[in-house]
């Protein structure tokens, strides 16, 4: 599931959104019988929800909030029975992953997150590669990717407008930069 930013703008990011945001590895809960169905029916809802003929956005944020809180609250009973603490890097990674999701249409510079990290680009990079195996800039074009997604498929903005909001220099170089990241055009993702 991707979220815009701003899709869901009544929740504290800091406290529910920010543990999901990169955390691929680590969003295996124990869930019971009954926590599984629950949130399958959320999905499932969600599903539904966005497929309808009239998207209704307050609905699905309404539905992927709840969702959200229901997974953190699983996810702090789940917590209490194996309380661990955080290492330097993962708190550096996680800061990182939180201004990737703030600043990822304006800035693509690994030395612009490592400044605001009070780091060196080079060690900003062995940091993150280190803790979830990929690089910054593999971090910085999935988030890219994401918010070009969403605003393809949920936005009347045509293609050239979604390439200026992104920051491309050009519609083009969006469209190659797309195609080489996804397999398919702008056009042919909007369409799918």
């Amino acid at each position: 599931m991707a979220i815009q930013n701003d899709f869901i703008q009544f929740l504290n990011k800091d406290e529910v959104l920010e543990y999901y945001i990169g955390r691929r590895e680590n969003l295996f809960l124990p869930l019971s019988e009954k926590d599984y169905e629950m949130t399958e029916r959320y999905f499932f809802l969600i599903w539904d929800t966005v497929h309808e003929e009239v998207f209704r956005k307050e609905v699905v944020q309404s539905l992927v909030s709840a969702l959200l809180f229901n997974i953190s609250y699983i996810r702090k009973r789940s917590k209490a029975d194996t309380e661990t603490r955080h290492t330097r890097q993962e708190e550096t990674f996680h800061r990182f992953i939180t201004l990737v999701h703030e600043y990822c249409t304006q800035e693509r510079n690994v030395a612009f997150y490592a400044d605001k990290l009070c780091l060196s680009p080079r060690y900003l990079n062995t940091l993150v590669k280190n803790t979830s195996r990929q690089t910054v800039m593999e971090w910085l074009n999935q988030a890219v990717v994401i918010e070009s997604k969403v605003l393809l498929k949920h936005s009347d903005l045509l293609v050239y407008q979604i390439a200026d909001k992104l920051n491309f220099p050009n519609p083009s170089f969006f469209c190659k930069f797309f195609k080489k990241m996804t397999g398919m055009t702008p056009m042919e993702y909007q369409k799918s």
